[in-house]
Formats: structure tokens, sequence, C-alpha cells
């Protein structure tokens, strides 16, 4: 049998390229055979293929195929024969331009219509789908016998004058025509905003000037990962799709600049494209490979892979330059979300609520699925979680790890960040992935405040499933720079407002106490006076308490001013604001509240306290603890903060006059009414 041979396949593509220009061959497929050694070529066996269509080829289908190639060139006259699959072929010899014995096959047309006999038969060999064959047959174009004798004929008379100045020059123009429609693509590669765009041109300016019926452009991702179909044509997607990993492991040993062929690794990086053989031209710019366009069962004329290279060089400097764009908008457009965060970051309530959005914006930044915030306690030999992402809030405040035994205790240790690929193959760490982790890349910092470490951030699991890179880390070290420094401000303010408050806090009871009374009286008198609005004074003692105290004893009337100050708390207003004056002496300030409204509010409490059991106070007067209250409203009874309270303190003295458990009005008195303040029992 004959076997291309490499020194003459320039004439035997440029041979074939003049013979598909007649309409009369326009149906068949054909290949140049030029080896009288007796080795089939790959591409003999696919005839039959119309556009891609592959039916299997019987050992008989060879063996007829090659009794026909041997009489054609012993009688030097064509051969028409039918392989088993009832498709018409015809062997055309001819001698080329060496004076070497070739030939012309052709074939890959039916004379009739499809025998479902003959398929049933051929559906039973190994790996055979009857339904996927009877498919592909019906797909294939009709032809009677005697056009294919007039095909083979024609051929017959055509060939001598495709040697020599007229193929060459046949050739020069074709390629010519083919340079400058490739440079008129240029702008157009140039225009195009995308990924999709630039694949979609290049395997439609293949298809459509070097007619490759099958082939699929795959793209590299980066970080390690398999290439992924872009496009594809002729085939579909399914079957274009490499097996996950070996052809990236395959070009990474090879590091491939020049188109390069597939042989016997086809099947095994393409196991369902069903093809035996496959060109790859690679797409390069600057070095970097960026793609590669497969094209199968084909071997293109060498001029023509030269044109392919070109055209995948021009799509490749296109993508180049939109990968270096889009990673230039991507770095832009996280340096403002940065700005945006740490703006954010600095309206947290809490110091909790900020270590939450620290963790929820570190993996926002970094499109992380997990994370955590690590502080160490106050001996500094722990890690306490005190905000998580992708773990469950609870389980995460009982989690700590050992400084001395931990990775994230090794970055508090060092103060060096660590950033992990693969945490099973890195040298530092070598032990198994975590189980409850998706990926084996992972980055922990260090989390300062100045100089001083106090805890690590840990980000995990990519959401694409990828692995951290290099960038991820200087952008997290960025972010967790301004944290820490908002963690101290946090700390800072936490600190102050623990201290006001208890400046202002009155330390048995929790209530405000009489500096803060004093303060908010004189911001209340301001504010009704600007707006010409009543608030009203209520000034409470609680009645016989030294007694209670002589009775009951000084940690029992602790107890019960704490419970007087809860009951005050849950019985006046949410607006009200309520102290403790001094002793058992109370003073609440009713804003926006005139004198009668102030009553229901004030009767409401002193029920309350009267209804409420204390120890021991049966052994009061009346048998039970109760309260006497005076009102004093802002501005008929006073328009200066002493006054109020004055008045409010003299209509509480009438009440303990007249009897005790009871809410008097301040009335101003016909006559001066003088008494001790502190002393009303």
């Amino acid at each position: 049998m004959l076997q291309v041979d490499q020194q003459t396949s320039i004439h035997s593509d440029d041979i074939l390229d003049a013979l598909r220009g007649h309409p009369l061959l326009e149906p068949f497929r054909m290949t140049v055979l030029c080896d009288p050694k007796g080795r089939i070529d790959h591409r003999a066996r696919h005839l039959c293929s119309g556009g891609g269509l592959r039916p299997p080829c019987p050992g008989t289908c060879q063996e007829t195929r090659r009794q026909a190639i041997l009489g054609a060139l012993a009688d030097q006259k064509p051969q028409i024969f039918t392989c088993q699959l009832g498709l018409l072929n015809f062997v055309v010899p001819f001698r080329d331009d060496r004076e070497r014995p070739c030939c012309i096959l052709g074939g890959g047309v039916r004379e009739k219509p499809v025998s479902l006999s003959q398929v049933e038969a051929l559906s039973h060999t190994p790996g055979s789908d009857g339904l996927a064959l009877l498919d592909t047959l019906e797909k294939l174009p009709f032809a009677s016998h005697d056009t294919v004798e007039k095909a083979a004929a024609e051929i017959q008379l055509l060939l001598p004058g495709l040697f020599g100045r007229n193929l060459f020059a046949r050739a020069l123009d074709r390629t010519t025509q083919r340079m400058r429609a490739l440079a008129a693509l240029a702008p157009e590669f140039d225009r195009a905003e995308d990924a999709d765009e630039v694949a979609s041109l290049l395997c439609e300016a293949v298809a459509v000037h070097f007619d490759l019926p099958r082939m699929a452009l795959l793209m590299v991702p980066g970080q390690r990962r398999p290439l992924s179909l872009q496009c594809c044509l002729g085939v579909t997607a399914e079957l274009a799709t490499p097996q996950p990993g070996k052809l990236a492991d395959l070009l990474e040993r090879r590091m491939p600049s020049e188109p390069f062929a597939l042989a016997e690794e086809t099947p095994g990086l393409f196991p369902a494209a069903n093809a035996n053989h496959a060109t790859c031209v690679p797409l390069l710019s600057g070095g970097t490979l960026l793609g590669l366009l497969v094209a199968f069962d084909t071997e293109c004329h060498p001029r023509d892979l030269l044109l392919i290279q070109l055209l995948a060089s021009q799509a490749a400097t296109r993508l180049l330059r939109l990968q270096t764009l889009q990673q230039h908008l991507r770095e832009t457009s996280l340096t403002t979300r940065l700005v945006e965060l740490i703006g954010s970051l600095a309206l947290a309530p809490t110091r909790q609520a900020l270590y939450a959005e620290i963790v929820t914006m570190g993996a926002e930044l970094l499109q992380a699925g997990s994370g955590s915030l690590m502080l160490l306690d106050e001996s500094g030999e722990t890690l306490e979680i005190v905000a998580a992402k992708g773990m469950n809030k609870t389980l995460a405040k009982t989690m700590s790890v050992r400084v001395a035994s931990s990775l994230a205790g090794r970055v508090a240790r060092s103060g060096m960040p660590l950033l992990v690929s693969d945490i099973e193959k890195d040298s530092r760490i070598g032990i198994p992935n975590r189980p409850r982790f998706r990926t084996k890349s992972f980055l922990s910092v260090p989390l300062k405040i100045s100089d001083r470490i106090i805890g690590v951030l840990n980000l995990s699991d990519k959401l694409d499933e990828g692995i951290f890179a290099q960038t991820d880390l200087d952008l997290l070290s960025s972010f967790i720079g301004h944290a820490g420094t908002l963690i101290d401000r946090a700390t800072t303010l936490e600190r102050a407002e623990v201290m006001e408050r208890l400046s202002v806090t009155d330390p048995l009871t929790g209530l405000y106490n009489r500096r803060f009374l004093e303060r908010r009286l004189d911001e209340e008198l301001s504010r009704s006076s600007r707006q010409s609005l009543n608030f009203t004074v209520m000034m409470l003692d609680l009645d016989n308490f030294k007694r209670y105290n002589d009775l009951c004893g000084h940690l029992a009337g602790d107890q019960s001013l704490k419970r007087v100050a809860s009951l005050l708390r849950s019985s006046a207003r949410e607006m009200d604001i309520v102290t403790r004056y001094g002793g058992e002496e109370f003073c609440l300030v009713l804003p926006g509240t005139g004198k009668a409204e102030a009553v229901l509010v004030g009767e409401r409490i002193r029920r309350a306290i009267e209804q409420e059991p204390f120890d021991g106070e049966a052994d009061l007067p009346g048998g039970r603890l109760t309260t006497s209250i005076g009102l004093s409203s802002f501005p008929e009874d006073g328009q200066a903060e002493q006054d109020l309270l004055h008045a409010a303190d003299l209509a509480l003295y009438q009440a303990k006059h007249e009897g005790r458990n009871r809410l008097v009005l301040y009335q101003r008195p016909d006559f001066p009414l003088d008494h001790p303040l502190e002393n009303h029992g």
C-alpha cells in the first residue's frame, strides 16, 4: 500500500488544492499516495468521512482498497471499486515530477440508498454504533457509477497540466490570496472586545480559508489548571473537550513554540473525539502560551500551517492585550474597592462587628469561600477565633489553637505571612489537606497594631477553586494593615466609652448618676426653651428606708435599691431619663411631658413599687415598702435646673407630710416652706 512521502507533501497538497476547484470533483474526498513500500497512510482510511463523519472501516475494506491501488499502478489506468459499506471509490495512477509512482485515491460517495442489512452487520463490530453509522451514511452525497468514472477520467486528464510552473504558479496565487485575506483580518482582531470574540474570529477564519473540517480552540486559564474549550467547529463541545490535566501536562513538557503533530497520543488526550491524529498550533505572544488550536485528522500543507500560525499569533497578541487590560482594570477596581471597604470598616459600631467585617471583606477581596480571624489571648499562647466565614458561628467560638503547634501560630510567632499553593506538596508544611476545606491553597497573614502582633487572618477555598497568588497576598497585606489600625482605634474608643459610662453611672443600680442628671437637665432646658416645649421632673424617695436598713441590713437594702431601679426602667418610658439622685432617692426627667401626662407615669411607678414584694417589708409601717413622689414642670414651676429640682423636692416633702406612698404636684406655697432635702424618711 502507498503512503504519503514527506518530501513530496508540498506537491501533494498543491495537487489536491487544484483538483478540489473542479466542479465535477466537489463531492469526493481525496488524498495523494506516493510511497511504494506498501504502508497504509492513516488519512486513506477516512475518505468516506465527508464533513468529518467517520463510519468504521472493516479490515476487508482496507484490503479491497489495497488491491485497487496495486491494480491501478500496474495497469496505469483508473480503477473504480465499491467497499463493504457500499460506497464508491476511485484510484487514478500518475507519476510525479520526479517520476515516482503515485495515485489519487478518492471516495466518500454512495450510489444507492443505504443497505440496512449491511449496517446491521457492521453494527456488531466492537465499538460500533448502528444508529450513528446509519446517520453517517445517509449524510454522504450521491454519485452514480458513471459519475465516478467521469471524475477519475477527468483527474487523469488534469494531472499532466498540474506539474511544473503551472502548479507552483497556482500555489503562489493561492498563498498570496490567503495572505491578503489574513492581513485584512488584523484590524478585526484589534477591534475584538473580549476573548470569545477573538476565538470566534480565529476559528471562523481558519475554517473558511483552510478548509479544516474538525477543530477546537482551547484556552489556557493559568494557575496550572486544565485547558478549557473556547470554541469548536465540525465537532461538538463534548467531543472536543480534552482529558482533564493530560494535555496541560503534555504542553508543560513540550513547551511548544511551533506547530506540532499528535499521533498515538491523540486518543488518550481527546478520548471522545474519535480521532487518530491532530495538528496543534500554539497561540503564543511574548513567550506566553495563551491557547492551542487543534485540527483533528487533518494534515495541513506546510505553507498553510505557517499562515495559520501567523493568524494564531495575531489572535494571541490581542488576547494578551485583553488580559493585560483586564488585569489593569481588575487591579484598579480592587484598589477602589479596597478604599471603599476600609471606609466601611471605619463605620463598624462595635469591635465584634469590626472583626466580622474584616473576615467578610477580606474574603470578598480575594474571592475566598472560607476564612477566620484569630486573636491572641492575654497569655499570648493561644489563638482564639473571634470571627469566621464558612463555619458555624457557635462552633467557631469554641475553637482555639496553640501558638506553639499550629500553622496560624507559626504566622503569629514569626510575624511573616504564609502563602501556600498546595498544603500537601509545600515543603514547609507537607500535611494532608484538611477535610473541611475544598482546595489545598490558603493564606495566613499576621494582624498587627504598630509592631505588636495581636492575631492572624486566614483565608482559604478560592471560589473558582484556583490557588492564591502573590498578588492576593499583596492586596490582603494592604487591607489587614488598615484593619489593625481600625481595631486599635475601636479598642481605644470602647475603653473611653467604658470610662465615660462609669463616670456617669451609679455603680450599685446601673442607673445614671447625679452628674449625668445635671448635664441632661441643662440640655433639656436649652432644647425646651428653643422649641417652646414642656418637660417634667419627678423626684422619688423610698418611704421609711432608713428603718428598713436597720431592720433588714444594708445588704438587703442594696438589693431593694437594685430592684427599685429595675422597676423604674421598666415602668418609665423609653424617652425618659432615670437617675439615682442619692441614697434611696431617685430622679426622672420626662421630656416633652406636661403635668397631666406625668401623673400617669408617676402613678404607674408608684403602684409598681407598692406591689413589688421586698424581703422584710412586713415589719415596716403599713407592712410594705413604698415610695413618695413629687412633680415639678417646666416652665411654670421654674426655668432653671435648681429651681425645678427644688420644686419637685418640695412636692416630695409634701407627699411625705401627707402620709407617704402618694404623688403630689408642686404648687407655689402662700408662705415659705423650709425642710431638710436629704431627710425625707
